[in-house]
């Protein structure tokens, strides 16, 4: 038991060493920040709305954010499928851009 413990131990140990060397940590963290404004411009302008109006604007929503996941999966896909640091700096950095992207879109719709 102590054993399997100890592996685990380290196999979680390396894996956050691993994050914090390639600076992915650094990524996560402007991501979630990125994400947490967004879910702030996107209830303010969900209270404002009508019922239709809403119920469209969760529809995009959610279309928007299959949209963004995809393609961001498709801009960090390595062609040779080797995966790895690199390739996920580059699906964060996507997923970071987007979201700004998507919040100022938001913005701007609200301020018209």
């Amino acid at each position: 038991m102590k054993k399997t413990i100890s592996i685990v131990f380290l196999l979680f140990s390396t894996f956050v060493f691993s994050q914090s060397v390639t600076g992915e940590d650094e990524l996560y963290a402007d991501y979630k920040k990125a994400d947490k404004e967004l879910n702030l411009v996107y209830n303010k302008i969900i209270k404002k709305l009508n019922e239709t109006d809403k119920k469209n604007l969760i529809e995009s929503q959610r279309a928007w954010i299959k949209f963004r996941d995809l393609n961001c999966k498709f801009i960090s896909q390595d062609p040779g499928d080797g995966g790895g640091p690199y390739e996920n700096k580059m699906k964060l950095d996507c997923l970071i851009q987007s979201t700004i992207g998507r919040t100022k879109e938001l913005k701007n719709w609200a301020d018209n």
